[in-house]
């Protein structure tokens, strides 16, 4: 029997549940908060010329994609790291830093990621309450003992949409034990409007043991071929490269990923885009009296009177599919993705018919 020498570590994780991919013509999906537009069209360019050369190798140290990334956000080329998506970048970190036991501080309601790698290499999850659909910041750090070895934060949050300001951040660090390594998942930062987003670089660039995580699977439109890319010291870069795979991020995604970050008339239309269908969504959640949380991603957390799951089947029903928030530990309580207008028009048709 395989449980007869399974880790112990591996009985305690759950199983990713991923948003469901429409399966018929005509459906549209605001699960997953992927980019409504697809690929841009340099990326789709990129991607079917580096098709051409598939019996070769990639590059396995991501030469040109680091190179890019470290001239964009004015970092050293060995700040720099890519990765098979941002969560294997979390498993790298865990795989270098984390010791059997030690601790991980994770706030509550969130991506299942960091508690799945905590868990992997047998840390131990400690979860602290959001306060207000936002990160307890104070309770975070009363949380921390001397067995906490990590910090994951997201900012913007997901599901929730909201952000750790500037302020709070560094002064989350200030009280911070040094030795205590913080990754904040940056995944939706293209998407905010809000100027006081934390200069999390900044940390990064003094020798903070600080790791920010980024992601051309929302704003770039590529989640379909995995790429993610996280800025850490160079001393901690090293040693995540001792255990990242070799040739772990693929030729298309690296070529794709790369005409990605020149196309910014496809980056400017996707950041308005996002702008004007929340300030749609917002205002047709008014006229339904439904209570929402207002976000700075490319989603929105709506909060209903009965269970998300039974919304869910209503509105596959008609066509949209929503993410539910039941895996999150909200039960009653959605999270949409900010689609084009013509789908944002069709969600809230069939959620007005839904609920009423």
């Amino acid at each position: 029997m395989a449980e007869d020498f399974l880790r112990d570590a591996i009985k305690d994780i759950k199983d990713y549940i991923p948003g469901k991919t429409p399966q018929k013509r005509g459906v549209i999906k605001l699960a997953s908060n992927e980019n409504p537009f697809g690929p841009s069209p340099k990326s789709l360019a990129a991607i079917e010329k580096a098709a051409k050369n598939l019996q070769v190798y990639p590059d396995q140290k991501s030469i040109l994609l680091r190179e890019a990334l470290a001239k964009k956000f004015r970092v050293s080329f060995d700040q720099v790291i890519v990765g098979n998506g941002s969560d294997e970048l979390m498993q790298l970190a865990a795989a270098a830093f984390l010791r059997p036991g030690e601790e991980v501080i994770i706030p509550e309601h969130t991506f299942s990621l960091y508690e799945f790698v905590a868990r992997l290499f047998d840390g131990k999850p400690v979860f602290v309450p959001l306060k207000g659909l936002e990160q307890d910041l104070d309770a975070m750090l009363k949380a921390v003992t001397q067995k906490t070895k990590m910090v994951f934060l997201c900012s913007p949050h997901n599901p929730t949409g909201s952000i750790i300001t500037r302020k709070a951040f560094h002064e989350f660090l200030q009280k911070l034990p040094k030795n205590v390594l913080v990754t904040i998942d940056e995944a939706y930062a293209e998407f905010a409007e809000d100027k006081t987003l934390p200069e999390s670089l900044s940390y990064v660039l003094e020798g903070r043991n600080v790791m920010v995580l980024r992601t051309f699977s929302k704003f770039y439109g590529l989640a379909g071929l995995r790429c993610g890319y996280g800025f850490a010291p160079a001393e901690l870069i090293k040693y995540m490269f001792r255990v990242k795979p070799p040739f772990n991020v693929n030729r298309l995604a690296q070529a794709g990923a790369l005409a990605a970050l020149e196309d910014t008339a496809f980056l400017k239309m996707t950041y308005k885009n996002n702008l004007e269908g929340k300030k749609y969504l917002y205002a047709e959640l008014d006229k339904l009296g439904l209570s929402y949380k207002k976000t700075e991603a490319n989603f929105i957390l709506i909060n209903i009177k009965y269970p998300a799951d039974e919304l869910f089947l209503k509105l596959m029903g008609a066509g949209v599919i929503i993410r539910p928030l039941t895996s999150f530990g909200l039960p009653q309580a959605i999270r949409v993705s900010i689609g084009t207008k013509e789908q944002n028009k069709k969600l809230m048709a069939s959620l007005e018919k839904a609920i009423s």
